[in-house]
């Protein structure tokens, strides 16, 4: 066991170059180090790269200096977190808010996620491919999960900037941008691709489960059953992305995942379980200990006005003068140091879960496509249904308590988002940003009930602001309340309604790979800068 655990160790540890190099004589003279034998035997060498790209997937390793912690910040905590509207910043960062919470762009900020995901996804996918093609059949279902867990991470990578460097990757080598068209159709690929190895290898063995894989793998345990589905879950996923850019496909990728089969119960959920030691949630010390981030102003309009019962499970009341309520911050707010340091923190531990999929998203998902008449398993209204139940009965933020029975709130067709009030500054005051209700109408316009849709699905994403991101950009809802026009610091990059639709390429791809990333605008179709859409955001 104690061998075990430093085989494991060495291999989450892969942070700059994805093979144990780092202190590699010190590993390998000691009696428990691991010599190369050793890494070719019971799946380690394979296996450990599988643990590295899971805990970096979602930044949650306890690194010195809190590298995971400030990386997940920077990908998450100041982009898609604020942007979708889940949260909000309660430090002005020294500069009074001139940063990305008011369009100001920050490039050490927005850089963050490109580099973090090359180096931590994108190698260590490489050295398994590498290294599989050696070993052969016996480590296909591995590859194909490193497949799967690619087109994770980069999905959410090229959704962030649009078009990357992919389809050539080789780690330090100058690799020409792919548009995210092209992209994306690989990303398809790939899932089939990985989804068929699996079901193969099942088929094969008759085994549900591969017990080479099982000791790495932290998210189902090597359950090759459960990435099936979360591999066609992923697909749904992707496929309702592109909806505005090629509705056809979407309604074949999408139609197909289903039929493969999806994420069905919260037992089939994707989550990385923390032990608040070696892995943590990032968000416990950007909350807590960097005292950063708050619940955001729209996720209280929408809490609030709906009298959610998931409100005390995910946030906490505001303190001192605010105390006995929720009280979350609008984006875009100017003020001084941490102001906004009494509002409502979230309701978060170091070992809170972090889940990268849940079955209440693939049922909204569905409901969705059932909405536009594809063929979903299912009606678009119940559907809806049960990914509200699904959501209230999945174990919920630090107490990790599920909301219980969602049968009163699916029947309040009258509730909807509350004004927003800022306690301290009432020049962040905000209309309610919907008349939206929560019950299913049956005879309500599309429009009407995709923004149910999109607004449970939103809720129930939370913390993934990423994603939430993404979805808003993709529909336009739920709607979230604005940054105040007024503190618009983009000069007319950006437009106030119409938010963030991206984030610039970093400054060091133009200082380091200059002529692709410069092929990689040209791929964009608009500047290099926050206010122009990606290839799946723009209506054909």
């Amino acid at each position: 066991m104690k061998r075990f655990i430093l085989y494991i160790f060495c291999g989450i540890s892969l942070l700059h170059n994805t093979s144990c190099t780092k202190n590699y004589e010190l590993y390998n003279t000691d009696r428990n180090g691991a010599t190369d034998g050793d890494l070719n035997y019971d799946n380690l060498r394979l296996g450990s790269l599988i643990s590295q790209m899971q805990v970096k997937m979602i930044p949650s390793q306890n690194l010195a200096e809190n590298a995971d912690v400030n990386a997940y910040q920077l990908m998450h905590s100041l982009m898609g977190d604020i942007y979708s509207g889940h949260q909000g910043a309660s430090n002005a960062f020294g500069n009074n808010g001139v940063n990305n919470t008011t369009y100001s762009m920050t490039p050490e900020w927005y850089g963050s996620a490109f580099a973090y995901t090359f180096q931590n996804e994108m190698a260590p996918w490489y050295n398994i491919k590498q290294s599989a093609a050696k070993v052969g059949a016996g480590a296909n279902s591995t590859y194909a999960v490193a497949q799967i867990m690619k087109v994770l991470a980069m999905h959410r990578l090229s959704d962030i900037y649009g078009p990357l460097p992919y389809l050539n990757f080789v780690p330090a080598t100058s690799v020409p941008y792919n548009s995210q068209e092209v992209i994306y159709a690989s990303f398809f690929a790939e899932l089939d691709s990985a989804i068929a190895t699996l079901n193969k290898t099942i088929q094969i063995t008759q085994q549900q489960s591969s017990p080479s894989l099982a000791p790495y793998d932290l998210i189902y345990r090597g359950n090759l059953s459960r990435w099936v589905k979360f591999g066609n879950s992923l697909k749904l996923r992707l496929a309702m992305r592109i909806v505005r850019a090629d509705a056809g496909k979407a309604r074949l990728y999408a139609e197909q995942a289903v039929s493969g089969g999806v994420l069905d119960s919260n037992d089939d959920n994707a989550r990385l379980l923390t032990d608040g030691n070696s892995t943590i949630n990032p968000l416990y010390m950007i909350c807590y200990s960097y005292n950063d981030t708050r619940m955001g102003a729209t996720m209280e309009s929408y809490l609030k006005g709906y009298k959610d019962p998931r409100i005390g499970l995910l946030f906490n009341q505001g303190t001192g003068s605010l105390s006995g309520d929720y009280h979350g911050i609008r984006n875009g707010s100017r003020f001084n140091g941490q102001a906004y340091s009494p509002f409502s923190t979230l309701n978060v531990t170091a070992a809170t879960p972090i889940q990268w999929m849940g079955a209440g998203e693939v049922y909204f998902l569905r409901a969705e496509g059932a909405l536009r008449g594809w063929n979903m398993g299912g009606m678009a209204g119940s559907l809806y249904e049960q990914g509200v139940r699904l959501a209230f009965g999945q174990p919920l933020g630090g107490t990790q308590r599920a909301a219980g029975d969602a049968s009163a709130y699916l029947s309040d067709g009258v509730s909807t988002p509350a004004p927003y009030v800022d306690p301290l500054n009432s020049g962040n005051n905000a209309a309610a940003p919907s008349t939206i209700t929560i019950r299913w109408n049956s005879a309500a316009s599309f429009e009407e009930n995709l923004e149910r849709i999109i607004t449970q699905k939103w809720i129930s994403l939370y913390p993934d602001g990423l994603e939430a991101w993404s979805e808003f950009r993709r529909t336009g809802y739920p709607k979230v309340i604005p940054i105040p026009a007024a503190n618009n610091l983009s000069n007319g990059q950006i437009s106030t309604s119409l938010q963030v639709r991206r984030s610039p390429f970093p400054q060091s791809e133009y200082r380091n790979n200059s002529t692709n990333v410069s092929a990689g605008v040209s791929l964009l179709g608009g500047p290099d800068n926050g206010g122009t859409p990606l290839w799946w955001d723009r209506r054909r």
